[in-house]
């Protein structure tokens, strides 16, 4: 399928290289770039939903669920911090792996002769309250 270089997308893409320190959801790209006035033609959240599926697919940009609220985050793809997350099988809950920790996971998977995943990385884990 043909990539489009549209102006929202464009804008959208000149939004996430802005605030690429950041993830965020779709809800909150949309409500960001309607209040910021230096974007020249803001998309509307469907546009927004559409050109990220989009854009997933093609690996420009990473989704994940952010651990805190459990909803699909949205970050560029060139930031290195890909997540690395343990998800309790009993409770559900998310708990992010830090930094260092993280990058040393990546190591052993690729010195084991596999491929970081593009999106994150995912164990399932008994978290401590479901442990006792």
């Amino acid at each position: 399928m043909a990539t489009y270089k549209t102006v929202k997308r464009e804008c959208l893409i000149d939004f996430l290289k802005s605030h690429s320190k950041y993830s965020f959801t779709i809800r909150e790209i949309a409500a960001e770039m309607s209040s910021d006035n230096t974007i020249r033609s803001v998309p509307s959240e469907s546009t927004v939903y559409r050109l990220m599926r989009e854009m997933e697919r093609e690996g420009t940009v990473r989704r994940y669920i952010d651990p805190k609220n459990r909803e699909y985050v949205y970050c560029l793809a060139d930031n290195d911090d890909i997540p690395v997350n343990m998800r309790c099988k009993v409770c559900g809950n998310v708990y992010t792996v830090d930094g260092e920790t993280s990058r040393r996971i990546k190591e052993e998977i690729i010195n084991c002769g596999a491929a970081v995943p593009a999106d994150s990385i995912d164990f399932l884990v008994k978290c401590r309250n479901c442990s006792q």
